[in-house]
């Protein structure tokens, strides 16, 4: 499971929330780097984030944090503290099975977007939750496709091919011909598959 498998499309949500919310958004892995990001963000796509920040934590405890830096004392112990331009962070953890894969950050750079963020956290968060949640389910259906056995394609191919020609003894000629095989085979292989027809 790697989210670097869909940036795309994780950069497509965080540009999404950042032209709703008017503030910037960015995804962070759970090896530390960041991969998706908007605003003041982007130009930092690529870059490892420093393992004292509060994503460490969300990373680790797997629960959203509201962060005002005038009061956190998280902020104290970061490295970067005395060159951060944040004012208030919401972050949530994008799952993956159980694990955290990453985390979904919302920042604010201003008083006013501050005040937005800080004012209605409880909603945000939840809001912030379910593109997690997308990103999730983007995951699950990229991880979860079935890979299928050669027999299960053979059986897959002859079954569309019948479909297709149809069953008749006219059809069947058609279904050996487009799988390249002979009529015999083609029959046997019916049979050790079980296709209805």
């Amino acid at each position: 499971m790697n989210l670097n498998d869909i940036t795309n499309y994780i950069q497509g949500i965080c540009e999404n929330i950042s032209s709703i919310l008017e503030v910037d958004v960015t995804l962070v892995s759970k090896d530390l780097v960041r991969i998706a990001g908007t605003g003041i963000f982007r130009e930092k796509v690529g870059e490892s984030i420093s393992d004292k920040t509060v994503y460490c934590t969300v990373l680790s405890e797997g629960n959203p944090y509201v962060i005002n830096k005038e009061n956190e004392e998280s902020c104290l112990n970061c490295c970067n503290r005395l060159k951060c331009k944040e004012l208030a962070d919401i972050c949530t953890p994008v799952k993956f099975e159980n694990n955290v894969v990453g985390v979904l950050g919302i920042a604010a750079f201003d008083e006013d977007q501050k005040n937005k963020i800080l004012s209605k956290d409880k909603e945000l968060i939840d809001f912030i939750n379910s593109m997690s949640d997308l990103i999730s389910f983007k995951l699950n259906e990229l991880y979860k496709e079935e890979i299928k056995t050669i027999e299960e394609l053979e059986k897959l191919a002859i079954e569309q091919a019948i479909k297709k020609y149809g069953s008749n003894t006219e059809g069947m000629k058609k279904v050996a011909d487009a799988l390249d095989i002979g009529i015999a085979t083609l029959y046997r292989k019916i049979k050790k598959f079980d296709i209805k027809y």
